[in-house]
């Protein structure tokens, strides 16, 4: 029996998609109570309320000697305009804040899988089927759990659908503010649009930026590199599930962080240069987000940015390469998991950290991944053509 066919005799009837709906309502529920009991450790509620207060939060990290004003592992390891695009959270209470930002990042997610979806014009059925599936997903409960930022990021890169190009670069350079996600967006905007888009892609932080030390009544250019100096002392690489910098820093035990990011950056560029050339604007959001992930360090909340490649393989379930793609996605968003369940039973332990070889596997399914939607459809396993 055929794969697509048997999917739909499983999961394509009332009684079926009734089941997950009511299991994508229970995670989402189970994922709020987590975010508002001992979740929303991502949130950036602490060092925007330290910035509100005029203290640079870059600053306060790095050197003071009391880090009570951070709650749990809130470190400000993102972007300078992070702070003002959050500063509203800071009036509230902690409580009220994390329960007001838990209720709209579930609506973040919610609307990046209706945009994705709408672009990809699926039916009804298999509109609400790829919904639930994203809902019921590790990653999905695991960003809104830890208050992570995940979802904005992928909603900035739907704005990639956007016809006005001004607009469209505008929307899409929030993303910066998540530095991992930068390179490949930079890149394929400067490859495709110019430099102009690029700058316009750059204002959201740029602003950002300028904001953040008149502020504070600092140099503008002392507080430029300090984002990346905590992102690089305050990223928990052992948590991170395949990537190039893991593989390189914590593997070959290459310890010149600046020389690895270099070395991405060349990779990412390559890439880029290969994307600009594609036309179909949803596979080249989906390909941008693959090569984020399995070239900087990600903790498994971020891949709820492979949504597009869920659908675009759901889209083109005809063909192997896709059905093969479509299943490496679901690996990543339940397998791990199960996996990682299956270890603390055997081993006895409360947390598990990836060891080499899964690192080197998630790392070469994610680039298998890539090749595969570029490529998708084909019922060829080993021929690929990597031309537009």
């Amino acid at each position: 029996m055929q794969f697509n066919r048997l999917l739909k005799i499983i999961f394509f009837n009332k009684i079926s998609i009734l089941l997950l709906i009511i299991l994508a309502c229970f995670s989402i529920f189970y994922a709020l109570i987590v975010a508002n009991t001992n979740g929303s450790m991502d949130f950036p509620y602490s060092p925007t309320k330290i910035f509100i207060d005029k203290i640079n939060p870059y600053e306060y990290f790095l050197y003071s000697e009391d880090s009570s004003r951070i709650i749990g592992v809130q470190y400000p390891v993102y972007a300078h305009a992070t702070f003002i695009l959050f500063s509203p959270f800071s009036y509230f209470e902690w409580d009220i804040s994390r329960a007001s930002w838990s209720i709209i990042n579930v609506l973040l997610g919610l609307l990046c899988s209706y945009i994705f979806l709408k672009k990809a014009e699926i039916n009804k059925l298999e509109f609400i089927f790829l919904i639930c599936i994203f809902c019921i997903s590790t990653p999905f409960r695991n960003c809104i759990g830890n208050g992570q930022l995940s979802f904005l990021i992928l909603l900035c890169f739907s704005a990639y659908l956007i016809n006005n190009i001004y607009l469209k670069s505008f929307l899409v350079g929030i993303s910066y503010i998540k530095y991992s996600f930068m390179p490949i967006m930079a890149f394929s905007i400067y490859l495709r649009d110019g430099f102009k888009q690029l700058f316009i892609s750059g204002l959201f932080c740029f602003i950002g930026w300028i904001i953040f030390s008149f502020y504070l009544s600092q140099n503008i250019f002392d507080t430029l590199f300090q984002p990346i100096m905590v992102a690089l002392n305050g990223f928990d690489s052992t948590l991170t599930r395949g990537d190039l910098y893991t593989i390189l820093s914590n593997i070959f035990k290459i310890n010149n962080s600046f020389a690895i990011i270099l070395i991405i950056f060349l990779i990412t560029f390559i890439f880029s240069k290969n994307l600009s050339k594609i036309n179909d604007e949803l596979l080249v959001i989906n390909l941008m987000l693959i090569v984020s992930l399995f070239t900087f360090g990600h903790l498994i909340y971020d891949y709820v940015v492979l949504f597009p490649a869920l659908i675009y393989s759901f889209k083109n379930l005809k063909f192997l390469r896709a059905k093969i793609s479509f299943i490496i996605v679901l690996y990543f968003w339940f397998g791990i998991r199960i996996i990682e369940r299956i270890k603390m039973i055997i081993t006895e332990t409360s947390v598990i950290i990836p060891t080499t070889f899964d690192i080197i596997l998630n790392f070469f399914l994610l680039i298998i991944l890539y090749f595969l939607n570029r490529n998708l459809k084909s019922n060829s396993l080993l021929r690929f053509n990597l031309n537009p």
